[in-house]
Formats: C-alpha cells, structure tokens, sequence
C-alpha cells in the first residue's frame, strides 16, 4: 500500500514510464512489476504526459516499420537494376534487421506466453498431461515460427514430449472411470520438468 508522502527515486519514474510507455503496459501490470500503487502511477503518468509520450512512440515504430519496408522495396528494386555491389551491401544489411527484428518479436511474444504460463504444481497424471502438453503447444508454436531454430534434436525432444504424454494419457483413462487421483512418482515428475 502506498504510504503518504513517500518518495521514489528517479529511476522508479524513468523505470515505470519505459513500461507504460515502451511496452504498452496497463496501470495495473505496471504496478505489479514495479511495487508502485497504481494511483501514483497515474500521478505520475498526468505529470510527465506519459499518454502523449505512448501515442507518439507508437506512432513513430509504426512510421518506422512502414519506412524500412519502403527502404527493403526500394533498394531490392535498385538492386535488380543496378547489380552493384554497394546495393547489395545495403539490401543485405537491410534484410539482416529485418531478419533480426522479428526474432526480437518472435522471442517477445514466447516470453510473454511463457510468463503466463507460471510454475504450476504437478501432483497427478492429469496435471503432468495437461502441463506437458501446454509446454508441447509452445515449442511447436516457437519451432513453427522460427524454423531456422528447427533440428534434429528439436524434433526428438517433441518426439519424446509426445511420447510421454500418449503413455500418461494411457495411464490417466482408467483413471477417470474409478475416480481415483494418483500422485506421480518423483522419477516421472523429473521427466516433465527435464522435457518442459
């Protein structure tokens, strides 16, 4: 709870607008990752023109995407014309941000998935089936998005995952019908935590 009069320091201000403003955070998400109470957090927000600060950054990673795909266009098209070495440079180096901002965003949004998907406990073989294959979902979703990540030991890793679960799931059917919820043995427990 926030105290009357209490003060933060500079970097509590600077750290909670860079999430409000950069990140696009609520309030409430805000308050969460930085302890401060959300109602200071608007203070704050009023004070600094954090709302005008969020618009414009939005604004301009819109304008600047849209600029590099214009960029990418039209030095491929001089490229294709041209064949000269300094324009091959340029589109290469162009592709390679290009290529290096979407794994920042690909990697983003598996962090954020997997940030929702805290620790759970897993006590019985519904559990360990459903977190296994939670944790499954993501790394295909992470493989499908990022198939250059897509080897040998990947596909054997999900080979295993599946395998895993088909036997839990084998195990867990009688189950269901006598009612009955078992513990896992600490040797399977540590299997799942191994693969997810």
């Amino acid at each position: 709870m926030e105290r009357i009069g209490r003060e933060y320091p500079p970097e509590a201000v600077w750290e909670a607008q860079e999430l409000y403003c950069v990140a696009r955070l609520t309030f409430e998400k805000v308050a969460e990752e930085t302890g401060v109470a959300a109602s200071t957090l608007k203070r704050w927000a009023a004070t600094y023109d954090w709302r005008g600060k969020r618009e414009k950054l939005a604004q301009a990673e819109a304008d600047l995407a849209a600029d590099t795909i214009l960029a990418r266009s039209v030095m491929l098209k001089k490229l294709i014309k041209s064949q000269n070495a300094q324009d091959g440079f340029a589109v290469s180096a162009l592709e390679s941000l290009a290529m290096k901002q979407a794994e920042a965003a690909r990697a983003q949004k598996l962090m954020s998935a997997v940030k929702q998907n805290e620790l759970r406990p897993i006590r019985t073989p519904d559990e360990a089936v459903a977190a296994l294959e939670e944790a499954l979902e993501l790394k295909l979703n992470g493989l499908l998005q990022s198939p250059e990540d897509l080897d040998f030991k990947a596909v054997q890793e999900v080979q295993k995952a599946t395998q895993l679960i088909m036997e839990l799931k084998a195990k867990v059917a009688p189950e269901a019908t006598t009612k009955k919820a078992k513990t896992l043995s600490a040797n399977l427990e540590a299997r799942i935590r191994e693969i997810i």
